[in-house]
């Protein structure tokens, strides 16, 4: 595997998401590259996405909302329990756990091994310990995402199996805590 670069893993920052963030998410959400995989046919206008986003910003809400920043905001990312989405749960094939999902919105930040360190990072950093009693991190990516795919392998995490959502062929890989621990901090500068 690959060593971390250091400098730009220590230069990432991951801040909860607030309605003032918004308009931003909304922006990020009509890229051409976030729609192909992210919110396809679903939310659509500014008001959806105010409503959709503005409800997971209460305190008790399952799902964990972060911007993923660089001295500003580059990308959306969130974490959740798998027990807490039972479909999901039975989707997926797996009942125990964390899973994330997340998007670069700016393109100045695509296909330059942000992806990768903005997981690692944020799945040891911030997921794990908001979920102190799950050892295990899911991510999932439709087959044809092979950017997000490669990405994700390259932050640790390995092929379970596939299966069906919605139609749509996906894949679930998952990395183990003490794994992403080792990885994000037992690697070499480069």
């Amino acid at each position: 595997m690959k060593s971390v670069d250091q400098a730009r893993y220590r230069e990432l920052s991951f801040q909860q998401l607030k309605e003032q963030d918004l308009p931003l998410m909304y922006s990020w959400l009509q890229k051409p590259h976030v729609r192909e995989f992210y919110h396809r046919e679903g939310i659509a206008s500014w008001e959806e996405t105010r409503d959709h986003y503005r409800e997971r910003l209460v305190i008790d809400w399952p799902t964990k909302c972060f911007l993923s920043c660089i001295g500003r905001p580059i990308g959306y990312i969130q974490t959740y329990r798998v027990a807490d989405y039972p479909d999901y749960a039975a989707t997926i094939g797996e009942v125990e756990g964390i899973s994330v999902d997340l998007f670069i919105g700016d393109t100045d930040h695509l296909g330059i091994g942000w992806g990768r360190l903005i997981l690692l990072k944020f799945v040891n950093e911030v997921a794990f310990p908001l979920f102190p009693g799950e050892n295990v991190c899911w991510i999932y990516h439709e087959k044809l995402n092979q950017r997000a795919l490669r990405a994700s392998q390259a932050a640790g995490f390995r092929y379970v199996r596939d299966f069906v959502e919605d139609g749509s062929q996906k894949e679930l890989l998952g990395l183990g805590k003490g794994e992403c621990a080792r990885l994000a901090v037992g690697t070499v500068t480069r």
